[in-house]
């Protein structure tokens, strides 16, 4: 090894150690608002191909609820009840296994959402961005049913 090219291992190394690489980022695959069951999952079919294309990552998907859900107030849960759905079709349709998939309550936005993240290896989970604070959320009464966002599989 010559002194010049043994220098410039030298400066490339200092040069290395003193940036530090930014982490791992996991990024956007797709975003949805509250669409049909067919839409929906035409939309999940190509995240499992990527999951099975890339074994190794996870899928991450922030749902938020909505100030405003179908035209009207939400119930409480809706949101979640809605979102219910995502991870067992996942799971037991696409056979994604269930550690790759994380379903995450993201709190509200002004109408229902979910955000998508492929999230490769050693890769930080995205945190939610929720722009409407629950005490600006008014709900109308009633309880959610998983039976009511069930999609006919």
């Amino acid at each position: 090894m010559s002194i010049l090219s043994a220098a410039l291992t030298i400066m490339i190394l200092t040069v290395s150690a003193s940036h530090p690489q930014s982490p791992v980022m996991g990024r956007n695959f797709d975003s949805f608002g509250d669409i049909n069951c067919e839409s929906e999952e035409a939309r999940l079919d190509n995240l499992a191909v990527t999951l099975q294309n890339e074994p190794a990552a996870k899928a991450a998907i922030i749902f938020y609820g909505g100030q405003v859900f179908r035209g009207r107030l939400p119930r409480r849960g809706d949101a979640a009840a809605r979102a219910a759905r995502i991870k067992p079709y996942l799971v037991n349709r696409r056979g994604i296994p269930p550690d790759h998939v994380v379903v995450i309550d993201g709190g509200y936005l002004k109408e229902w959402y979910a955000e998508i993240w492929i999230v490769p290896p050693g890769a930080s989970i995205p945190s939610p961005h929720p722009s409407i604070p629950i005490d600006q959320v008014r709900f109308r009464k009633g309880k959610a049913s998983l039976r009511e966002f069930r999609c006919g599989i």
